[in-house]
């Protein structure tokens, strides 16, 4: 008996050493970077640190990473973490190089990272539904519920924000992980009653649900920088140096502008002049149209959708023109920022012309007219990830209504877009409705 009491705890004192096994932080630094060539950055899939739209890879810290990437004569590299608790774990490993995720610097600061200069600053914001029983005030928020993500920034504050306001928080946590921008998204539908999310996040996203409030500030102006190996001297000094001259150049107002206050494109007078007469463009409407033997009205409907017809309309993410090309796609249809709108127009016809003959294979026109209306909207690969998600669970991946834009609607859900049939990541955008949209206008016009 003494003898298996001996081996019972040997094993236990085995098992708790090496659940008590620290990662080692490997000493990698701005020599051995520039020898291997790339900078491994990681990210969150979401608005503000990376994602793809559009077939062009956006997101605000991505053009911030990629602008000093450049700078330095080094090559970018992304690493989607979805799990909270793998960046500091993958960043010590040597899995990365440097944390890009909205991050706050802390004031105590962290025993595991050393953090850049701060790039940004922004304060935390109280989401909610915009109805009449709104909170306005901090302290209202006692003994209501409120979701974060486990170990954030946000979590933080609302465990101090307790003790200011003298009352109880209940501060829940979602299975899965789901980042700010997934829980942002459950309460634009209802699912959820609150979140917290940086005030830059925010306003992003209520530029795609318009039904949500972010004026309740909880917090005050934050410092939000990058997370760096305590051993990555050498490249701190670089990026920090890098900071605090790109922060005062035109280029990153320009950057800002393009993801916090891009123009919006003002509602225009709808255009009937006389009786079958949709724009001032319907001639080269028709002209690029019969090019490709396509029926004209439904490139206006895009047009239309894109920008009221406004030649001069600005979006998000840099976005330009009637038909809102991205900056990365418009030159190879010839559309720059400058171009006439008959030269938007025909850039915007091959555009579509060539993005309907890559769902060759859905047989209904209508259905693959669909397809080329989502893609235009949301860039083709989110579209494609959506039907390998229809064709894994048993839909049609050829047919868009009930089947794959079904998928699509899934790509805001973690549970979906962290699968392995998904390439491109999460979709937050509007292509369902943008296809309703767009041919609901078409049919009011044919």
């Amino acid at each position: 008996m003494r003898i298996f009491w001996t081996f019972f705890v040997l094993i236990f004192l085995l098992i708790s050493c090496q659940e008590k096994k620290v990662i080692r932080e490997k000493k990698i630094d701005l020599k051995e970077i520039r020898k291997k060539g790339k900078l491994t950055v990681l990210m969150e899939n979401s608005s503000l640190s990376y994602f793809e739209y559009r077939g062009k890879k956006l997101g605000f810290e991505y053009e911030f990473m990629d602008t000093f990437c450049k700078s330095i004569g080094i090559k970018l590299e992304v690493k989607i973490v979805s799990e909270s608790a793998d960046f500091k774990k993958d960043l010590v490993s040597g899995e990365g190089d440097v944390i890009a995720s909205n991050l706050v610097i802390p004031f105590k600061g962290d025993k595991n990272l050393s953090y850049s200069e701060p790039f940004y600053r922004t304060h935390q914001v109280l989401v909610q539904l915009s109805n009449d029983t709104m909170i306005r005030e901090a302290s209202e928020l006692a003994g209501k519920s409120v979701f974060v993500r486990h170990g954030s920034a946000f979590a933080e504050r609302l465990k101090y924000l307790q003790y200011e306001i003298g009352a109880k928080i209940n501060v829940k946590y979602k299975k899965g992980d789901p980042i700010a921008e997934d829980l942002i998204e459950m309460v634009a539908n209802n699912e959820l009653p609150f979140t917290i999310a940086h005030e830059n996040l925010a306003r992003i996203s209520q530029e795609l649900h318009p039904n949500l409030n972010i004026g309740t500030k909880i917090s005050f102006m934050q410092n939000i920088g990058f997370g760096l190996r305590n051993n990555s001297t050498d490249l701190k000094k670089k990026l920090d140096a890098f900071i605090k001259t790109y922060c005062a150049s035109p280029a990153y107002a320009e950057l800002k502008k393009r993801y916090f206050d891009y123009l919006k494109n003002e509602p225009t007078e709808f255009y009937i002049q006389k009786k079958g007469q949709i724009s001032p463009y319907d001639a080269v409407f028709q002209s690029e149209a019969k090019k490709y033997g396509w029926d004209w009205k439904i490139v206006a409907a895009v047009a239309f959708k894109e920008s009221r017809f406004n030649p001069n309309a600005r979006g998000f993410g840099g976005a330009y023109g009637m038909m809102q090309f991205m900056p990365n796609t418009g030159p190879s249809f010839g559309v720059f920022p400058g171009s006439p709108a008959e030269v938007q127009i025909a850039g915007g016809m091959k555009y579509l012309n060539r993005t309907y003959v890559m769902w060759k294979a859905v047989p209904d026109p209508d259905q693959r007219m669909k397809f080329t209306l989502a893609s235009y909207n949301a860039g083709p690969g989110h579209i494609i990830d959506a039907q390998n998600l229809a064709k894994a669970a048993g839909l049609n991946p050829h047919v868009w209504d009930g089947n794959v834009e079904v998928m699509v609607g899934n790509l805001d859900d973690p549970t979906y877009y962290r699968s392995e049939h998904v390439r491109c990541g999460a979709y937050r955008g509007h292509a369902v409705s943008y296809v309703k949209h767009v041919f609901g206008i078409y049919n009011g016009w044919r």
